[in-house]
């Protein structure tokens, strides 16, 4: 079990990926729920972390920059956040771009296969629900949902986009969990594995940590009930033996907007304790002291 105070929240996603509010709305609606260290994390992207920060510095909230990488393992898609990512390198920048170009010229597949089914999608209102953000799916869902296609996300995705349904489309080069450790460590940040209980990949996040360098386990998420908290707190113990080394054990909502989700619930509901999210500044202080 977590330690008893918690007040911080290091995984959730703004308007610049495919979350509901702006980085300030969100930063402004976790200080009114009393949240007082965050991570925003959005999709592919850290456009929106420097919005963050400064409402952040407004309101008296550490907002931790972060981001939530989309990658594939042996062809099944895992998740993999980086926090404490320096937003500014060159580098990891221009990989972001690129990213960026691969997602929207995924859009374009999956808008004609919507338009072989009848469904013509204009690749214009896509490209401004995403605004400046990382384009995803959600934004061809949300697009689905005003033109009256589907009446929520969810059914969108049920119905079109989920993997194997008639308008899927894979993306043409995934980041592999091993790039997304060694970005993360490229510009600075700690490599944590999203939401594991999604993946049944346990041996294999073992092995990430002790040959590929990761840092630690998203073991709190909205998603996880008491049983999986358990498997991978004892999973961080475990790796800790093997690697004599302090496996971080992070956690968060992720959070995108009270309506979304596989279970909707407020922002604030599911917390990362302050012991463990102090863990995680010190070590990052540390590795930026040491840069």
């Amino acid at each position: 079990m977590q330690p008893e105070i918690a007040t911080s929240d290091f995984h959730m996603h703004s308007t610049a990926s495919d979350g509901g509010y702006s980085p300030a709305e969100l930063v402004e609606k976790c200080h009114n729920v009393g949240l007082t260290q965050i991570a925003l994390t959005d999709h592919d992207t850290v456009d929106g972390v420097a919005e963050a920060i400064q409402q952040g510095e407004k309101l008296g909230i550490a907002v931790v920059p972060g981001i939530e990488f989309s990658c594939v393992y042996n062809k099944k898609s895992v998740h993999m956040l980086g926090l404490g990512v320096d937003v500014n390198h060159t580098s990891f920048q221009e990989m972001l771009r690129h990213q960026r170009e691969l997602r929207e010229k995924r859009m374009n597949v999956i808008t004609q296969k919507f338009a072989a089914l009848g469904i013509n999608i204009k690749p214009g209102d896509v490209l401004q629900e995403a605004g400046s953000g990382s384009i995803g799916r959600p934004h061809i869902a949300k697009v689905l949902v005003k033109y009256g296609v589907v009446q929520t996300v969810a059914e969108a995705f049920d119905s079109y986009l989920a993997e194997g349904k008639p308008c899927y489309v894979e993306k043409e080069r995934e980041m592999t969990v091993k790039e997304a450790i060694d970005w993360t460590h490229e510009v600075g940040g700690l490599s944590i594995v999203a939401h594991p209980g999604y993946y049944g990949l346990n041996h294999e996040i073992i092995h990430w940590i002790t040959d590929w360098g990761m840092d630690g386990i998203e073991v709190y998420h909205r998603d996880h009930d008491a049983h999986d908290k358990t498997t991978f707190e004892d999973l961080c113990r475990e790796a800790e033996q093997l690697t004599g080394k302090v496996i971080m054990r992070s956690g968060g909502s992720d959070f995108h907007h009270e309506t979304y989700g596989r279970k909707q619930e407020p922002l604030g509901h599911t917390r990362l304790s302050n012991h463990y999210a102090n863990q995680i500044m010190t070590e990052l202080s540390h590795r930026n002291q040491q840069a």
